[in-house]
């Protein structure tokens, strides 16, 4: 790019960001697998216990050699199965969620565990009474350090001094395995290898000063267990998330627009929609197609999928605003989503 277009590039993004302001909202997300509508009442379980000896042995060891210390997979998984549980439960209206966390034993050192029998599902399900039960049957860390050694210069005015310095990088991954059995028959409804990392960083003047700036491998691991659960609770069950749009908050110091970007700052969204819906109507284009993107904006926080589209269209096509034509592709999008939500959910008992 060259320099004139870059600074105008850069101009026209600093204009554009002083001009609007974001909402935040909540949204419900489709599911990536769609569970059968008679599992309306589902359990949680855990099998990363070991069942032997040699299973604690090796764990023991394994611990030893990657540095990350005994028993930190274990306690990993053990997280892993509760925001599981909590995702289900608090971010998703699909199922009905028990609290009782089964233990089940099964470790083995193979990655992923034999299937659970049909009959012992079964009659666990009945036991806990519930209609299916999504397990953690594999569970694996691994961390990885990089160093990087460095030197800044300080102190220039007064002559140049280079300090050395050392940054550390730990990218610390978790390799898990979920499935979900259903209580009718016993058998596994879905399967999943999910692979999630999170990298932490340090800094110091020496190795080892840089390195005690890393959290513990132990809470590292547990908060990449925390992104395996949430995941697969989102693969099976319609989860919300949050989305955040952008508002116009002025166009050509029109007197509306500016007192409707306060009522919104006030979260008086019914006082700033209706002095939108008056800029609608102005004699600029510009302004009427921010006040069409407004109010596209105002309808998608009330809810309605269908009115936010036709406002975003009359600011894409009718007012000619660029921004517009993006957001209408979104909205679109959701709307795609909706539908197949509503078939996620439709076997929920209606309510009053």
């Amino acid at each position: 790019m060259k320099p004139f277009l870059r600074s105008a590039f850069l101009v026209a993004s600093a204009l554009l960001s002083a001009c609007t302001s974001t909402i935040h909202m909540q949204a419900l997300a489709p599911a990536a697998v769609r569970m059968p509508d008679e599992l309306q009442r589902i359990a949680t379980a855990n099998r990363i216990v070991p069942t032997s000896g040699r299973d604690k042995f090796f764990d023991v060891l394994e611990g030893v050699f990657t540095g990350e210390g005994p028993g930190v997979d274990k306690a990993g998984a053990q997280e892993s199965v509760m925001i599981l549980g909590q995702a289900l439960a608090e971010n998703s209206p699909r199922f009905q969620v028990t609290q009782a966390q089964l233990q089940l034993q099964g470790r083995s050192r193979e990655f992923f565990l034999e299937p659970l029998a049909p009959r012992y599902v079964q009659e666990v399900c009945r036991q806990t009474q519930v209609d299916g039960i999504t397990v953690l049957e594999a569970f694996d860390s691994d961390m990885a350090l990089k160093r990087t050694d460095g030197v800044r210069v300080k102190d220039k005015d007064k002559g140049e001094r280079k300090v050395p310095f050392v940054h550390m990088e730990m990218v610390m991954k978790v390799v898990s395995g979920f499935r979900t059995y259903g209580a009718a028959q016993g058998f596994i409804l879905d399967q999943a290898k999910l692979e999630d990392y999170l990298t932490f960083s340090g800094e110091g003047a020496t190795y080892q000063q840089a390195l005690s700036q890393l959290p513990a491998p132990d809470i590292c691991i547990r908060q990449v267990a925390r992104l395996a659960g949430d995941k697969y609770a989102r693969r099976i069950a319609p989860s919300y998330f949050t989305l955040t749009r952008e508002y116009y908050t002025r166009a050509k110091k029109d007197i509306a627009m500016q007192q409707a970007a306060i009522r919104a700052t006030s979260e008086d969204w019914a006082g700033a929609a209706a002095l939108w819906q008056q800029a609608t109507t102005h004699a600029n284009p510009k302004v009427a197609g921010r006040a069409f993107y407004n109010m596209a904006v105002a309808s998608e926080f009330g809810g309605n999928l269908d009115e936010a589209i036709a406002w975003a269209r009359k600011s894409a096509y009718t007012a000619n605003n660029r921004a517009a034509r993006e957001y209408l592709r979104q909205l679109q999008r959701r709307q795609q989503a909706q539908l197949l939500i509503a078939e996620q959910l439709q076997s929920l008992p209606m309510s009053n």
